[in-house]
């Protein structure tokens, strides 16, 4: 008789049975005792199975009665002499042979995915200041939605390294605030979060995946402007494993920078289908962070749609921004980005309504006067110049802000967009009247 124990494809087989769920826990548990043990293992006991993956939902008494109906139930099928226990509802081992044993993708990954979905104990809790940690977490984590990358960093670093051992999941929220704050540094180097995202992917426990693949759509960001095509190939294979995983979250932030990528590659039809997919899941799972920002980026497909048809501005991406807008107001969010703000300024000004082009760029200025990312800075400027050069106040001046806009567009790695704004500054000093140019 064997017992295999796949925890990659979280299922157990017993014979002719197959488990799945919290069984796959509880042999697994029983397993790690069992494996490479030359005398009898210790008996695994109701208090630490209750602190295994879905067990930790039911009180110990609870877990000690659905393992006593399962082990009738193997007696049924021929499979007694499989668990022995101490007390059917108190304590239990294998009764098989560590040879018996086939545990996938290792022995070593087994343990590894076990901890990863189990709590700690009373004692790691006290060592490891869990309060304070949790308060570090809390803080970097309203400091990134602030923009505040700077800040979310500090906070990280100051948690304790055994932090996974009072909820496994925490090291994953803490490697999560890292990969957001290091991403919006746009300007750093890539090779701190590549390592994370490829660390996480290969983990096989559920808050392990989602924070792999949350990472690996900053990646494919950060790249939009190199090669967005063959970036855009690879999440589409990860959309196809979402789908089959149900893990929403995780599939909405896919989606959304996969239309990034496609508007990026000049699929703007398949971009704005990403955008509404990844809208409807982020709204569904209550991520209203995501929500916005998803939502001004279907109002950045419509108005490409409309460049490339050669189409007049019309109102509905401005529709869509207020749309955006909304999300922000009602749930507090949006604060780490200007981007809806200054996109509703150009667009204004597009369609000639300077009066509602300033009033956007005003509040566009309070946003990016906090805000670290490259590319907020640098549309501001470029936008900001337009506005001028169309309405001339005095108050700025919009050769130094396209100067800048430039600068910044180059060190965000958005070649484009400092080429458009190249051929502003070049022609500044040619005469006649300009027309503004997209971004």
């Amino acid at each position: 008789m064997e017992l295999r124990i796949d925890v990659k494809a979280e299922r157990v087989a017993l014979g002719g049975t197959t488990l799945t769920g919290q069984w796959v826990d509880f042999y697994a548990m029983l397993a790690l005792s069992r494996a490479g043990e030359v005398d009898a293992p210790a008996f695994v006991g109701a208090e630490a199975v209750a602190r295994a993956g879905p067990w930790r939902h039911k009180t110990v008494a609870s877990v000690g009665k659905e393992i006593a109906r399962h082990l009738a139930q193997l007696a049924e099928r021929g499979l007694g002499d499989i668990v022995e226990h101490r007390g059917r509802t108190r304590a239990w081992r294998l009764a098989l042979a560590p040879r018996a044993l086939r545990l996938r993708p290792s022995r070593s990954a087994v343990g590894d995915w076990l901890r990863a979905r189990s709590t700690g104990t009373a004692g790691a809790d006290e060592a490891c200041g869990w309060v304070r940690d949790l308060g570090a977490l809390v803080d970097a984590t309203v400091a990134i939605q602030r923009g505040d990358a700077e800040t979310a960093l500090g906070l990280a670093a100051s948690l304790s390294p055994d932090l996974g051992a009072v909820e496994p999941a925490l090291e994953g929220w803490s490697t999560l605030v890292k990969g957001r704050a290091t991403h919006l540094h746009e300007d750093d180097d890539d090779e701190a979060l590549s390592q994370l995202c490829e660390e996480y992917l290969k983990r096989t426990d559920a808050p392990s995946r989602a924070v792999g693949v949350r990472l690996r759509t900053f990646l494919a960001l950060r790249y939009r402007y190199r090669d967005p095509s063959a970036t855009l190939a690879a999440l589409t294979r990860l959309a196809a494993e979402l789908e089959l995983r149900g893990d929403i979250g995780s599939l909405g932030a896919v989606l959304n920078a996969m239309g990034v990528l496609a508007r990026r590659a000049g699929d703007v039809a398949a971009g704005k289908a990403h955008h509404l997919r990844a809208a409807a899941l982020f709204a569904i799972a209550g991520d209203h962070a995501r929500l916005q920002a998803t939502l001004y980026n279907v109002a950045l497909c419509h108005r490409a749609a409309l460049v490339r048809e050669g189409r007049a501005m019309d109102r509905e991406p401005l529709e869509l921004v207020e749309m955006c807008r909304r999300v922000c107001a009602q749930f507090g969010v949006g604060s780490d980005s200007a981007l809806a703000e200054v996109a509703g300024a150009h667009w204004s000004l597009e369609m000639g309504d300077i009066a509602e082009a300033r009033r956007y760029l005003k509040e566009a200025e309070a946003l990016v006067a906090r805000i670290e990312t490259t590319y907020d800075q640098a549309y501001f400027r470029h936008v900001r110049a337009l506005i001028e050069q169309a309405d001339p106040t005095g108050a700025t001046v919009p050769l130094n802000d396209l100067r800048s806009a430039h600068t910044l567009y180059l060190k965000a790695g958005d070649l484009p967009a400092a080429d458009d704004v190249k051929r502003l500054i070049d022609g500044m000093s040619k005469p006649g009247p300009r027309r503004p140019r997209g971004v």
